[in-house]
């Protein structure tokens, strides 16, 4: 489950909508506080039954407005299951308390609180007294921000922008945005699938670059201790915002998953389908550097 936030007006609903469009392969079930305000185009609206979209990429939509557990409950007994489930929560939400639910429901792993904001109309925003404790809980609690419509905004505007994120987050990785574009590889920590590691021997690696992204990947079969893997998964640079793995735990038979959202991290034990191929490994997307793919391979490294 990844929860979406921000501040009315900062963009969602076009992110949502952006997901939504290139979504390919996993099952993607969308909760929106106000069913009327994600306009999601006829072409991917298969069948529409009461509070509910069926979309024609295998996605499917549902309302919250008859409450935030009435739609998790509809999200959890959806046939078929979805793989993954993307809140959009109200502009005036904090989502901590959406995110909890996570942690509570043993269905569901927190994937991360995603949040938006508005580079035009932030610092307007937060200085009005009535609304800068929300917009201030939006930001603190989140493990990846996302600053949009910077092709509105002065550059100027952005930097500022930029230094009071940090200033009230210190952890999580600010991503520049237009138009609510964003790769779902670094929204859902999908990277490349774990499934389709190419054959190759252990510890091998493959790099492909976007304009300004970076991804890496590495198969091996080494049993992995937790709280190491935990350890170097904490050290990582913001520059790189997903990682996700699935491994072999020392001295278990049972295989884990692992996954890092800008801030946050979570390692679980593996629920297997039909469709696992069995191949165990890691894979990693952040912003271009030069030093991207060797700080990758040095933290990994010191898992042998």
């Amino acid at each position: 489950m990844t929860v979406l936030a921000g501040f009315l007006g900062s963009g969602k609903t076009t992110l949502v909508n952006h997901l939504l469009r290139q979504a390919d392969g996993p099952r993607i079930m969308v909760l929106v506080n106000d069913f009327g305000d994600l306009p999601i185009d006829e072409d991917l609206i298969a069948a529409k039954d009461g509070d509910t979209l069926t979309l024609a990429n295998g996605c499917a939509c549902c309302s919250m407005g008859a409450g935030l557990y009435k739609a998790f409950s509809t999200a959890l007994d959806y046939e078929p299951t979805p793989d993954h489930l993307l809140i959009e929560a109200s502009g005036v939400a904090e989502p901590k308390r959406i995110a909890n639910f996570a942690r509570a429901e043993p269905d569901l792993t927190l994937n991360g609180i995603v949040t938006m904001v508005d580079a035009l109309n932030f610092q307007t925003t937060r200085e009005d007294q009535r609304l800068s404790e929300i917009v201030e809980a939006q930001i603190s609690s989140a493990h990846i921000l996302l600053l949009n419509k910077c092709d509105l905004a002065q550059q100027q505007n952005i930097d500022i922008c930029a230094e009071i994120l940090r200033h009230v987050n210190e952890t999580a990785p600010i991503i520049k945005i237009t138009h609510g574009a964003l790769s779902g590889d670094i929204f859902f920590g999908e990277g490349r699938s774990i499934d389709r590691l190419s054959e190759t021997s252990n510890d091998s690696h493959s790099h492909t670059h976007e304009t300004d992204f970076s991804r890496w990947s590495v198969a091996t079969d080494s049993e992995i201790n937790k709280a190491t893997l935990k350890e170097v998964l904490n050290h990582l640079p913001p520059s790189i915002l997903r990682v996700k793995g699935i491994f072999r735990a020392t001295g278990e038979s049972d295989l884990w998953v692992a996954h890092k959202a800008g801030t946050h991290i979570d390692i679980s034990p593996l629920s297997m389908d039909s469709s696992f191929s069995g191949r165990t490994g890691f894979v990693a997307i952040g912003t271009k550097s030069p030093d991207f793919s060797n700080i990758l391979d040095a933290a990994f490294h010191s898992l042998k």
